[in-house]
This record gives C-alpha cells, sequence and structure tokens, in this order.
C-alpha cells in the first residue's frame, strides 16, 4: 500500500494482479474438490431417499395391517421402485397373493444418476412390522475412471427379516479390485 495525499492509502497495480492471481489459484484447487464433493453427496442422497422410501413402506404396511412388497424394475436407464399391497389382516409370503394388488402411485421412487444393484429380491414388509430379509446398494463413479483418479462410492443397507429395521453401510473403492471396509453410517 502506497500514502498518497492527504494520508490515504491505495493498492499498486502489482498488489491488485497478486491477489488476483492467487485466487486464480485457489479457484483451481477448490473446483475440482468441489465437484466430487457434489458427486459424494448426490449418491449420499440417493441412499437416504431410498432407505426413506422403505422406511415409509414399513411403517404403512404396520398402518394398514397388510403386507406390502417393494418390486425393483430395471426395465428402464434408472431401477424403480413400486409398490403392491396385499389383503388386509394377512401375513403374506409376498407370493402370488400379493401380486394381483394394484400399485401405489404414491410410494413410487426413482434412483437418479447412481445404480441400483444387489437387490435381486423384492422386498415384503408385514402388518407386524418384519421383513423379508433383504439388501440394496447403491454405487456411484466419482471423478473419472479409477486410473484418473476416480473413486466408486457404495452405500448398501441390510433389512433385518424380524424386525424390518434397516442397517446402513458405506464403502468407497479406490479399484477395481481395492476397496475400503463397509463401514456403519
Amino acid at each position: 500500500m502506497v500514502p498518497t495525499k492527504g494520508n490515504r492509502f491505495s493498492f499498486t497495480l502489482i498488489e491488485l494482479l497478486v491477489v488476483i492471481a492467487v485466487l486464480g489459484i485457489l479457484a483451481g484447487v477448490a473446483g475440482p474438490n468441489l465437484k466430487g464433493w457434489t458427486c459424494r453427496q448426490d449418491v449420499k442422497n440417493d441412499f437416504a431417499e431410498l432407505n426413506g422410501f422403505l422406511s415409509t413402506l414399513r411403517s404403512e404396511a404396520v398402518n394398514r395391517n397388510s403386507s406390502i412388497m417393494a418390486v425393483v424394475d430395471r426395465s428402464g436407464v434408472n431401477a424403480l421402485v413400486s409398490v403392491k399391497v396385499g389383503p388386509q389382516g394377512i401375513k403374506s409370503s409376498c407370493g402370488a397373493d400379493i401380486t394381483g394388488v394394484g400399485i401405489i402411485d404414491t410410494f413410487t421412487t426413482d434412483i437418479g444418476k447412481s445404480s441400483l444393484t444387489d437387490s435381486t429380491i423384492n422386498t415384503c414388509f408385514h402388518a407386524d412390522g418384519s421383513a423379508t430379509t433383504a439388501s440394496y446398494t447403491i454405487t456411484r463413479q466419482c471423478g473419472g475412471e479409477f486410473d484418473n483418479g476416480g473413486k466408486k462410492y457404495e452405500y448398501k443397507n441390510n433389512i433385518f427379516g424380524a424386525t424390518g429395521f434397516i442397517q446402513e453401510f458405506k464403502r468407497v473403492k479406490i479399484s477395481e479390485s481395492a476397496s475400503l471396509p463397509w463401514r456403519e453410517m
């Protein structure tokens, strides 16, 4: 800073250029990191949406006194999880007596850019709060391919049959063969 007439201080052109250069360097470093954070947050939000959906189904099964089945359909680009309701007062085995009932549109959800894997079984929630044991895994590749520093984020839930409670896990894959262990959330 250079004093000017009347004891005022002003910035020189060099000081201004140094500040602009430092801000440019900070933006260059922070930009890619912010993109990776957004990707991680998106897959975490998709996982939270799926778990909220499954918790709502469990509550609805208890409230309606009937079995409710979450049906996974992978016919499109994204996995679609929809709902079928069984007869009231009967603990269904999620078999033929539940498949003929119409789908409740208000409980249909769609997983965004993440992929839903390891969900080969339809999940059935019963009026007593129990469920069929199942597991859903949501994965998403962030930051490019593994050899370019990318990572795959995986979120998995386990639905316990006796209680219907949902336990949540997460892990990061840093290459096709190496991944960190599952950690409880």
